[in-house]
């Protein structure tokens, strides 16, 4: 073997633009989908409706547990699907189309039910938006991770949906405000025109990567070359083959793990975030806390697409597993200051945590779907078969089985804050200080146990390409 992995690996050619954008646009569809549901689901159902937000909290999180055991198969599908169109396409136009039917869907329920009524109502057309966003965002995320062939392209890549996702969060974080809004006749009738236009949204850009990128050829399961003992001499490209190795694979807990306890942490206090900003920041005026929700994450995502760029250049000068540490230990200190952010008399200065978070969400978000794909050469290399799909859906399972938990909690600890939707602004000062002590320390505390875990991330940018280089002289050997 070469002295050097880069001298064994001649550089892919880069992609161009096109494709790039192209998935990139993608995201906007697939964020605008995932955070919408979390943003509106509380208020509008708890405030608008008077649903019990503990029954809300659970549905949500029976949702991500639906989502999270139905992905592993359909990325094991899209693994092995061979068609014309590619393995990838057929099921993101078909499952763009789905979601943003069934999110439009969840706000055209009847006026006049029961609680028990629209908790109904709301499960079933969770169930099924969260079914049609895994047949839609599974494969979009597995077409990411083979697009790109080197360590550096694929954060090259994923700076694009980084730069596109937020504009999607960004219309996620108006949408309550827009229900709000007086051409409406009321929330009600808000909610249902919201819904039914972000689903068009969801469903044109969900289209993009299907307009614009050309797959890449790679056979379903297929092996580079002979695996490197005689008992792996025919790869397993099974299902449960694939989970046993995604299981064993070492940089792949690691990174999975210190993701979930990320997202984890931040969706425990998601649906915290608006109550804070209308309760405790502004006295129980929803609409100047909607605003200033928005406002906020607006900024913040507006600095997340400005720091990509920079965040992308450290990662190809430093490594992807420096940059994602800074970005850990950035969050923290974060943290810290929000606490003293949140002033009442002040309520602007939150905005200043809207500006510096933008660093750490640039940087966590984008560099974890870059090192998925290494992930994916470290699984070649030990059992000789290509299969991004099942590896991308297996990380989703495990951080939206977290996710499922923190939205089942969430709902419930915004009940043991005491908060009472009929007190209005009236709440107690025992409620609002609850509120502001979850909002700051669960987040810090779930981002130093990240760190804690993610600090023994073996693949650096040497061992990656040495993977590299150790593929392409087995490919070579066997062609």
């Amino acid at each position: 073997m070469p002295d050097s992995p880069k001298d064994a690996v001649p550089s892919p050619a880069p992609l161009s633009f096109k494709t790039k954008l192209g998935y990139g646009l993608g995201n906007l569809s697939v964020m605008t989908a995932k955070q919408a549901p979390k943003q509106l689901s509380l208020p509008i159902y708890n405030i608008a409706l008077g649903v019990n937000p503990g029954v809300i909290g659970t549905l949500l999180a029976l949702g991500r547990v639906w989502d999270a055991f139905t992905d592993p198969l359909v990325g094991h599908w899209s693994d092995k699907l061979v068609t014309r169109w590619g393995r990838r396409k057929p099921f993101i136009a078909i499952g763009s189309f789905l979601t943003a039917l069934f999110f439009a869907a969840m706000w055209l329920f009847p006026r006049g039910l029961t609680p028990g009524q629209y908790v109904a109502y709301y499960a079933v057309s969770s169930a099924l938006f969260y079914l049609a966003l895994g047949v839609f965002s599974v494969p979009w995320y597995a077409m990411g991770y083979e697009l790109a062939g080197n360590y550096d392209e694929r954060t090259k890549l994923m700076a694009f949906p980084s730069i596109f996702g937020p504009v999607g969060q960004i219309l996620v974080g108006w949408l309550y405000w827009f229900t709000q809004r007086s051409f409406f006749a009321d929330t009600i009738e808000g909610v249902r025109y919201t819904g039914l236009g972000a689903g068009v949204i969801m469903l044109f850009f969900g289209l993009m990567p299907v307009l614009l990128v050309k797959e890449r050829k790679i056979p379903a399961a297929a092996a580079t070359a002979q695996a490197k003992s005689p008992a792996q001499a025919r790869p397993r490209a099974s299902f449960f083959a694939g989970v046993k190795a995604a299981v064993k694979n070492a940089p792949f807990r690691r990174l999975t793990i210190a993701f979930t306890l990320i997202i984890c942490g931040t969706s425990l206090v998601g649906g915290l975030g608006l109550y804070v900003f209308v309760y405790c920041l502004h006295g129980g005026n929803k609409d100047a806390g909607s605003l200033l929700m928005g406002m906020h994450t607006t900024i913040w995502l507006v600095s997340s697409i400005i720091m990509t760029p920079p965040v992308t250049r450290l990662s190809v000068k430093f490594g992807k597993k420096e940059i994602f540490i800074a970005a850990l230990v950035w969050s923290v200190l974060r943290m810290i200051l929000l606490w003293f952010l949140l002033a009442p008399g002040h309520p602007w200065l939150v905005l200043v945590n809207s500006v510096l978070s933008g660093v750490d969400n640039a940087a966590i978000f984008m560099l974890c779907h870059a090192m998925i794909a290494d992930v994916c050469d470290h699984d070649e290399l030990e059992n000789g078969v290509r299969r991004e799909g099942l590896f991308g859906a297996l990380y989703g399972w495990f951080f939206k089985t977290g996710i499922a938990l923190a939205f089942a909690i969430s709902g419930y600890m915004l009940a043991l804050t005491g908060f009472d939707a009929r007190l209005g602004g009236a709440q107690t000062q025992a409620t609002l200080l609850f509120m502001k002590i979850c909002y700051c320390g669960i987040p810090a505390l779930m981002f130093l146990a990240a760190l804690a875990v993610f600090a023994r991330y073996p693949l650096s940018r040497r061992m990656a390409d040495d993977i590299r280089a150790q593929l392409a002289a087995r490919s070579k050997a066997a062609a």
